[in-house]
């Protein structure tokens, strides 16, 4: 039971590392076109 409780915590923190770095890489994927866009607005302006 303690074997089944350990590995039990270990998926549920797998888990959650694994939601967390999908996280970061969504607010990343969103964050990297608005940066460019920022920039490309910064360099040329019209």
């Amino acid at each position: 039971m303690a074997v089944y409780d350990w590995t039990g915590q270990r998926v549920r923190r797998m888990k959650m590392v694994r939601t967390a770095s999908f996280a970061m890489l969504l607010i990343i994927l969103m964050a990297i076109p608005a940066l460019l866009l920022h920039y490309n607005l910064i360099q040329y302006p019209y």
